[in-house]
């Protein structure tokens, strides 16, 4: 892609958000305040602030369900200290699954840094939770981690509803000889795999838009899921 079509298509891409009536800052919950203002302990990007504070003045404008549970929970997700200490996630491990894993999200650490929520990070590696299972992490089914699952849940789709996010995440993983799904009973897990692995790349120009979408779709998949998981939905 040449440098003008990428910059078109990021442009479109913004787009989607960018524009729309939106809440004022004020409005937002004090984590983003404080992400806004700089004063936030997290790893963003300044332009990555730009565009997630924008995405959370649209999202609170909507009063979605949840909105300000969602924009809270996932907000605080980029807290430095959320984050896995990448440095040690190999000596962690204690299968060849779980080393696979680790590996993987060390390449993608590398890839999107803390330019994404850390449940991103943290879903992918909890689901090394049961390998011999058809699906190793289960949520929604132990309510004294409902809030947590909310989260990775909301991440978990968000991710996987950005189709070129999606694409780079499982590309990353099956270079590692593993396969990563997910289910409709808001379960995932890691697999090992004899496909032959891929490579699919996102242009650097359309990154950040893309990322935006990604959280964008964090704080509508929070709203929307946690009212119709578990019980309501028969699980």
């Amino acid at each position: 892609m040449s440098t003008s079509s990428a910059a078109i298509r990021s442009a479109e891409i913004r787009h989607i958000l960018h524009g729309k009536p939106a809440a004022s800052r004020a409005d937002l919950p004090p984590v983003w305040i404080n992400i806004a203002m700089g004063t936030a302990s997290t790893g963003l990007t300044d332009q990555a602030c730009t565009d997630y504070v924008e995405a959370a003045q649209l999202f609170r404008y909507h009063r979605t369900p949840l909105a300000m549970e969602s924009l809270s929970a996932i907000g605080n997700d980029f807290a430095l200290e959320c984050y896995p200490d990448f440095s040690n996630l190999d000596s962690l491990a204690s299968n060849d699954i779980e080393k696979r894993t680790a590996m993987a999200v060390t390449q993608l650490f590398e890839e999107f840094g803390y330019n994404v929520p850390a449940s991103f990070y943290n879903v992918i590696l909890a689901s090394t939770a049961n390998p011999s299972a058809e699906v190793g992490l289960k949520m929604f089914h132990d309510e004294s981690k409902t809030m947590r699952d909310r989260l990775w849940d909301a991440v978990l789709h968000a991710m996987l509803l950005v189709t070129p996010i999606g694409l780079r995440v499982q590309s990353i993983i099956s270079q590692q000889g593993i396969r990563f799904f997910h289910v409709m009973d808001c379960g995932c897990g890691v697999k090992l795999s004899h496909d032959m692995p891929f490579n699919i790349t996102l242009d650097e120009q359309l990154k950040s838009a893309y990322l935006q979408n990604l959280v964008a779709a964090s704080f509508e998949q929070y709203g929307v899921n946690a009212t119709t998981s578990a019980k309501s939905r028969g699980f």
